[in-house]
Order: C-alpha cells, then structure tokens, then sequence
C-alpha cells in the first residue's frame, strides 16, 4: 500500500513540477491572471483526465521559444514599440482555464467567431503541433494539395476587406489566432487551413514569424512518423509564390 501512495504521489509530484517548469505555460498563466483573473495551471490539475492534461503540457513543452517570446512581449506591453520597424504578432491564448464553475473554461479563440484549434480536443488526444513559420511559409503549405472547403470569404472583394481589417489589428497588437493547418500523414500533405487572410496580412506588414497549429492523426508506422517530424517533406504549392490577392485564382 505504502508503495502504491508513494508512487502516485511522486507521479503528481512530477506533473506539477512539469506545470511549474514549462515556460511557454508560465507566461501564459501570467497573462491569465493579470487579464482575467484565471488559472491555466489550474485547470490542467484539477479538469481534464491527466493523460489528457499531460499531452497538453507535452505540446506546450515542444513549442519553440519564440512562441514564448510573443506571450512575453505581450505580458510586457512592448509589441507596440517595435511596430514602426517589424510589426509582431500577438497570440491569443490556447490554454483552458477555470471560471467559477469548473466545468467551463475560457479559450481567447472562442471570443472571434473564426475557425480555431480545439487545444483541448486536438492536444489531449497528442494530435496538436504548436509551431511557428514565416507568413510566406504557411501560404505556400496552405494552397497545396486539394482545399476541402469552399469559403465564402475567397471572394476577391471580401478577401481584400478582410486583409485590410487582420492588418489593422496586426498594428494595433491585438491578439490574433493561430493560423491552422492539418496535415494528412499518409500523403505528407495538407488538406485543410484556415488563416490565409491573417498570414497575407502577416506578410504584407513584414511580421517575420507567426504561430501555427498543425492538427494530424496519431502516426502508426515509421514513414507516418518521419512524416510528423521533418518539415522537410511537408509539400508546398508548386509556384514559390502564389497569388495572395485572389485567392480564387489558386
């Protein structure tokens, strides 16, 4: 019995110390607290089943730490110091956290009426990248292979309305969402997006880097997992530049 204890103990005791030592998750629990008062932490002990709760911390941990620089200049107020030069991105938030009751919980994506990852969905069941690419880069990933959804907003005059508004809030720091991209590891190739307008923008302003969520099924073999880890075999379109004014021309 006192084995059993003990182990389990040490298995909490690991999880939190993995809770208190993922600095991507820290900024983002300070940028919680200071603007609505929330615990993502709390939230990942206390609410999804651990498994779950340990691929969510698994995929924050795996981010790059410019992802984390973001969260930091937002926390710190300092993005608009630099937009004369280089516009930055400002993330939204994807980690859940608790509101009174505990079986809700606030995702900042929610809020803008736009497609966005489901992190607890997507990352608690490990099927959830959380990435960073060039704007030119998730627009060449974005318009290969066949686009499983007609848009409305691929008109061309709604298209441009909508730049133009992802632009102003680029250069005014207003938290955006991720751009999404999944990708199918059988063909290494992406068949669904979301965030082309956001990225044009992204691009037109000169913003260097931009987050990104890649959304993929668990892989089941080696060739599947190759796939996952080397960007490399990630197929693009197959014209360097595609046209981002039109996106129906593509």
């Amino acid at each position: 019995m006192n084995k059993i204890k003990s182990t389990k103990t040490t298995d909490k005791d690991d999880f939190i110390n993995r809770l208190n030592n993922c600095k991507l998750l820290g900024v983002m629990d300070k940028i919680y607290k200071k603007e609505y008062g929330l615990s993502a932490k709390k939230y990942l002990q206390n609410i999804p089943p651990r498994p779950e709760a340990e691929h969510m911390i698994q995929t924050l941990e795996s981010a790059p730490t410019s992802i984390t620089d973001m969260f930091q200049r937002r926390l710190d107020c300092k993005c608009k110091k630099k937009k004369a030069r280089h516009p930055v991105w400002t993330p939204s938030i994807p980690v859940p956290a608790i509101k009174k009751n505990p079986e809700y919980f606030i995702e900042e994506g929610s809020r803008t009426g736009g497609f966005h990852a489901n992190f607890p969905k997507d990352a608690g069941g490990g099927r959830l990248l959380y990435t960073t690419m060039k704007p030119s880069e998730f627009l060449n990933y974005a318009f290969a292979g066949e686009i499983l959804e007609k848009r409305s907003e691929d008109e061309v005059r709604t298209t441009e309305l909508l730049v133009k508004h992802k632009r102003k809030r680029i250069l005014k720091c207003k938290p955006q969402d991720a751009p999404f991209l999944k990708l199918d590891l059988t063909k290494c190739q992406f068949v669904y997006h979301d965030g082309r307008h956001r990225a044009v923008a992204a691009d037109e302003l000169g913003v260097k880097e931009i987050p990104v969520f890649i959304e993929h099924d668990v892989p089941i073999n080696e060739e599947q997992t190759r796939c996952l880890k080397d960007r490399k075999l990630w197929k693009k379109e197959s014209t360097s530049s595609p046209n981002l004014r039109h996106f129906g021309e593509v």
